[in-house]
């Protein structure tokens, strides 16, 4: 009986020693087009919004890794007229992702990811003798699909579209939906 454990252990051992090998840590920035679509019966209106991202990921093998990241928002949208102003943007994004890689050279590869996202959104309307803010995100699932180039040793460009999740507001027998994505143009670091 302890023969066999131990005989565990030891391919156990060797497994995780031969993963060791191919394991690697990579971090990056990105930035996101954010485009969020507001739907309401024939009515659909959608905004561009700009983002930034960190990103830390670590690559288990040649074919799977998971990513972390962290965003904010820096280009808002805002309008103005007969002194009201209103603002909408981004104001902070997150996502922990599962990435799976499929190497098409050894410059080339292309991936999916899906995972975990939040989106805050940020709303502020002032006027000569108010002001009104309020935030609401969208959380969820988010897919994508990407490519990435690597033209260095460590060093590769992606660009990548992710759906983000949906939600549907009720107000009595009013309600519309909001659809996000983001379009994405990022760079990576492989230590």
């Amino acid at each position: 009986m302890s023969f066999k454990k131990m005989l565990v252990a030891v391919a156990l051992s060797s497994v995780f020693a031969v993963q060791a090998d191919t394991q690697n840590f990579y971090v990056g920035g990105q930035y996101n087009k954010t485009t969020l679509e507001e739907k309401d019966s024939g009515y659909s209106v959608s905004v561009d919004f700009g983002s930034l991202s960190a990103l830390a990921g670590y690559q288990f093998n040649d074919y799977f890794a998971v990513e972390a990241r962290l965003g904010t928002g820096i280009n808002d949208k805002s309008f103005s007229e007969d002194g009201y102003k209103e603002s909408f943007g981004v104001n902070l994004q997150t996502m922990l992702v599962a990435k799976a890689r499929y190497q098409l050279s050894s410059e080339f590869s292309v991936f999916a990811l899906a995972g975990y996202s939040k989106t805050e959104f940020e709303y502020k309307e002032t006027g000569p003798s108010y002001s009104f803010s309020e935030k609401d995100s969208l959380t969820g699932l988010a897919l994508g699909i990407g490519g990435e180039f690597r033209f260095a040793n460590n060093v590769a460009v992606n660009v990548e579209y992710v759906m983000l999740p949906d939600e549907t507001f009720r107000d009595g027998p009013y309600s519309f939906k909001l659809e996000a994505n983001n379009l994405s143009v990022g760079v990576n670091y492989y230590f």
